[in-house]
């Protein structure tokens, strides 16, 4: 069975594994599929003859991850460079902006650059009216070309803004960080609320950059160029790459654990779906049911909890949806562990681990519980 890997990320390609089978002039039966972080929900995806796996899951996804199709790998997003080297696949599939004669990546590098070095074969998806942001050239052994597709809108999902409830978790991150932070955070309303908190002018290394991020810019927050290895958003980004302040680049740089706990005051700013009364992280499934990934959860963690003035924080609003406790007694699996969690940070406070017992942790974790969750807590 030829395997086929996608780059993965916002910009990661679109078009179904028959016509990239096709371009490079590979006829085969069904192929095995490998996906990482994917958040738009393509029409190929939902065929039910569809196998493989996902390094990292995401909106897109769900589904067929959910039917079992698709099935998550636990694996550190700074390990999958390691695994295509292992096992290198038959053909890669990249999104790419035109550059002079050849191609740079588009808003996404991931762990791109290792698969088009490795795999047997590239096709690369063209997205012709794209913007290049200054990613790296894209270079392998390219056997074909593609048009990038267009998505129907509803395909795609965006991150939720940030409420009151992310804007006050915001607040408290900011309130902890260190003068001349090196920051990390994801996307979504903690993350929205962690930049609009900033006041005062950070460096960023990270995963992703979105327009939060790059709004740090026009607020005269930023340091340096953010530093990141995928791009999510729009105008903001581009007038950040515009005026040299994005360096896009790959994760094998990004999430590197020698480089991050090398960076001083690095400060890695997470969240989870639980949180265990000894500080360990879950955010891969709840109740035996998938949800996420580990990604570069742990790469980040683990970085900033050995940087020198820096530290791991996990932010998180303390309860789901579905008004669970997001702290619990123990977490339905260990994607992150408790050594590698500095202080963690729901709407009703910090708790700070950094040098305490698990007892004393026990405590100061129930403290930032919802309060008609804490009685529970303690029994």
């Amino acid at each position: 069975m030829v395997r086929v890997v996608y780059a993965d990320g916002p910009s990661a390609p679109r078009v179904a594994p028959d016509v990239a089978l096709a371009a490079a002039g590979v006829r085969t039966g069904p192929p095995h599929v490998a996906l990482g972080w994917t958040l738009e929900r393509h029409p190929w995806l939902d065929d039910p003859n569809l196998t493989g796996v996902t390094y990292l899951g995401g909106y897109g996804l769900a589904p067929a991850i959910r039917d079992g199709r698709i099935r998550p790998l636990p694996v550190r997003l700074s390990a999958v460079p390691a695994i295509l080297e292992f096992d290198p696949p038959d053909l890669g599939v990249i999104a790419v902006v035109r550059r002079g004669r050849g191609y740079a990546f588009s808003g996404s590098v991931g762990w791109g650059d290792v698969l088009a070095r490795v795999a047997d074969r590239i096709v690369v998806e063209i997205d012709e009216r794209g913007v290049d942001l200054g990613g790296p050239d894209v270079c392998g052994n390219i056997v074909g070309e593609v048009d990038r597709p267009a998505v129907a809108h509803d395909a795609v999902v965006n991150p939720r803004p940030a409420d009151d409830i992310d804007l006050r978790i915001g607040r408290s991150v900011a309130s902890l960080l260190p003068d001349g932070a090196s920051l990390q955070f994801g996307p979504g309303g903690v993350g929205e609320g962690v930049a609009r908190a900033l006041d005062r002018p950070v460096r960023i290394w990270s995963g992703l950059c979105t327009d939060a991020i790059a709004s740090l810019h026009e607020r005269k927050l930023l340091a340096a160029p953010v530093v990141a290895a995928y791009t999510q958003g729009g105008p903001p980004i581009r007038r950040l790459a515009e005026a040299g302040m994005l360096d896009l680049t790959s994760t094998t740089v990004t999430h590197d654990l020698s480089k991050l706990s090398a960076i001083p005051r690095f400060v890695g700013c997470n969240t989870a779906l639980q949180v265990g009364l000894d500080g360990a992280v879950n955010l891969e499934r709840v109740a035996g049911r998938p949800i996420a990934a580990i990604g570069g959860h742990s790469d980040f963690c683990t970085g900033a909890s050995r940087s020198v003035g820096g530290m791991s924080i996990i932010a998180v609003r303390s309860t789901t949806r579905h008004d669970e406790s997001t702290i619990v007694p123990r977490v339905d699996v260990v994607s992150t562990q408790r050594s590698d969690v500095d202080v963690v940070i729901t709407e009703y406070g910090i708790a700070e681990l950094r040098g305490v017992d698990d007892g004393t942790r026990t405590e100061r974790l129930i403290a930032i519980a919802r309060p008609d969750h804490r009685t529970a807590l303690s029994g």
